[in-house]
């Protein structure tokens, strides 16, 4: 709806809800076009055996699954149980990179990482060194009937593994932010395993473990010290720039403040009628009495409705497509025709020069006329509260403009608190990018939606 696409007055809208409708798809399957000549793989795609001697360095089979880790995950996690060891149990499983050669073990090649189940040490490749690598002391082996799993953390670079259920600690970091793909190694006669991509419960409880990162995120944000007076004026800020006043004035007697606007005005008599405007306007609004938000603006500023010519355009058109809206809404449809013609109409193309979304806007809203049921309609958002909050806004944006005697572009476009909150989503886009577009998506609507962490003592991987 036309809310999205013109208001500057609200917080940016993440973009977490259109990327995560196009999130990279998982593995869901082991790939037959990138194995090893020495694997077979199964019907069901999900098992492997080993078809080869295991007598030479170069007749390792290796297989990758068909597509890579998902970008937007925060942690991604596989097992694969050991259905037989076969001769020596020369079993590796790992990640590794599209073009890495399947010849060789993951960890044998630049940028793979691997955990062998002969010797329990893992192997890896820095950059472009082909030196001999003999990996080093790391975990337990394992062999028939174990069940191994390894995990990638996009948002640390880290790469862990487990065995049978139990996490054996962080066995890479500074892991660089490539398109990774889960793979599994077998060099000895016999060997099979089946791979387990998510379909299947996991040995290992992951869920828990990403959730005891978050909680362990949340502990650290929380420990940090704010004194009391700053989020008491940030809050009180949101409060005042809204028009909240009886929020507002609770707020501050809750915090033992009789004289809320006096605290931070130095003409509190000016400030607190006009907060007490703003307030009685937005309240107008919120309830459907247009007529009565216009007495209040004419009262208060008689230009703002009623001249074509007055720099508060927006206002004009959003306050004028809300009225014919809740004259949709009383279904007094021959007012809607008349106010349509002599109201609308004249406002065509007056906001072409910034943005033809004015004129988009104008279209949807008589639109609404078309639908014998408007509140079923593909129109049907412009009837909801949420749409009269943002006439609301728009409307106090501009009342506040006014009041400070400045032009509208320097005055400040949110409250302090909503800054805070595009600051917040802009620095984790940066973030984001900076790992190369890898790691879990933020929504901060998500965020602020999240429970507070317990004060168990959990702690997060400490690996």
């Amino acid at each position: 709806m036309w809310r999205h696409n013109i208001l500057t007055q609200l917080p940016e809208r993440s973009t977490a809800d259109e990327a995560e409708s196009q999130e990279d798809p998982r593995p869901f399957e082991l790939n037959t076009n990138a194995s090893s000549s020495f694997v077979e793989v199964g019907k069901d795609r999900l098992t492997a055996k080993y078809s080869g001697a295991g007598q030479h360095g170069t007749d390792v089979g290796a297989i990758q699954t068909s597509l890579p880790v998902p970008r937007q995950s925060s942690i991604y996690y596989f097992e694969v149980t050991v259905q037989d060891k076969g001769d020596k149990g020369r079993i590796t499983l790992g990640f590794t990179v599209k073009d890495s050669k399947l010849s060789c073990q993951p960890g044998s090649e630049p940028n793979t990482y691997g955990y062998n189940g002969d010797d329990g040490r893992k192997y890896s490749h820095a950059g472009n060194n082909l030196r001999q690598n003999s990996g080093t002391e790391y975990g337990p082996t394992y062999s028939t009937g174990d069940t191994v799993g390894a995990g990638l953390n996009l948002e640390t670079q880290e790469i862990f593994f487990t065995k049978n259920g139990k996490l054996l600690g962080i066995a890479f970091r500074n892991v660089p932010p490539l398109r990774f793909y889960p793979t599994i190694g077998m060099h000895s006669r016999s060997e099979s395993v089946t791979i387990n991509l998510g379909a299947s419960t996991f040995a290992f409880d992951i869920q828990s473990q990403i959730d005891k990162g978050r909680r362990h995120q949340q502990q650290e944000v929380q420990s940090v010290s704010i004194s009391p007076g700053v989020t008491h004026q940030i809050v009180q800020d949101y409060l005042k720039y809204y028009g909240y006043g009886d929020t507002l004035h609770a707020f501050d007697q809750a915090a033992g403040l009789t004289d809320p606007v006096a605290t931070t005005s130095g003409r509190p008599e000016k400030e607190a009628h006009q907060l007490a405007v703003r307030q009685k306007v937005r309240q107008a609004i919120m309830a459907g009495r247009v007529t009565d938000a216009q007495e209040l603006l004419h009262q208060c500023n008689p230009d703002m409705l009623e001249s074509v010519t007055h720099p508060n355009l927006d206002v004009l058109i959003f306050f004028h497509c809300l009225h014919y809206i809740e004259l949709i809404r009383d279904k007094k449809i021959n007012d809607a025709v008349r106010f349509a013609q002599e109201t609308l109409s004249p406002l065509r193309g007056i906001m072409s020069h910034r943005s033809t979304d004015y004129d988009a806007m104008l279209h949807d809203t008589v639109a609404l006329i078309a639908y014998e049921e408007p509140e079923d309609s593909p129109m049907q958002q412009l009837l909801d509260d949420a749409q009269r909050e943002v006439v609301a806004d728009v409307v106090n944006a501009a009342l506040l403009a006014s009041a400070s005697g400045k032009p509208k572009w320097e005055v400040k476009p949110q409250a302090h608190l909503e800054q805070i909150l595009r600051q917040l989503v802009a620095v984790h886009g940066e973030k984001l990018d900076c790992n190369g577009g890898q790691g879990e998506i933020f929504s901060l609507q998500k965020q602020l939606t999240l429970p507070q962490p317990r004060n168990d003592g959990v702690e997060s991987m400490a690996m």
